[in-house]
């Protein structure tokens, strides 16, 4: 899954839609930093990213790639935070799985490419972005662990 995150975020930083921040992959038992800017590493302590990405972890966790509520719409692509200051993605890649990329709000000036870029990626048949063999309930334990 990380290299496909790592594809994923570089895909990402190519298309110059915004200054990323950050950038983490995540399975439910562990997380994994696949990019951080060298002036956000160094303004925030090891436990202040840690606490923000577990947070982020959590809200993710509520936006899973399949929605029974939502069914009618088709899966969950991603889902995209407006804070004042950062744009946040995530992307669910199964129930316990997904990637979240922050950029700083105010260099995304064309939302419709910032999200474009996104989905093209995601949608494209050459991705493997999304692990459809993933078994959640085996991630059960791994998150109430990491989390609770």
């Amino acid at each position: 899954m990380h290299e496909e995150a790592d594809a994923f975020v570089s895909a990402l930083q190519s298309s110059d839609v915004g200054r990323m921040r950050r950038a983490i992959a995540y399975d439910g038992e562990e997380y994994d930093v696949v990019y951080v800017r060298d002036d956000i590493e160094e303004a925030q302590t090891e436990a202040e990213l840690d606490e923000v990405s577990k947070n982020l972890i959590l809200k993710g966790f509520d936006d899973e790639l399949e929605q029974p509520e939502f069914s009618q719409f088709g899966h969950l692509d991603m889902s995209v935070r407006w804070f004042h200051e950062v744009v946040v993605i995530q992307v669910p890649l199964g129930d316990w799985s997904g990637v979240i990329v922050g950029f700083d709000r105010d260099s995304v000036v064309d939302t419709g490419a910032f999200t474009d870029v996104a989905l093209d990626y995601i949608d494209s048949p050459e991705s493997d972005i999304r692990d459809t063999e993933e078994d959640g309930e085996d991630l059960d334990e791994a998150v109430e662990e990491q989390f609770g």
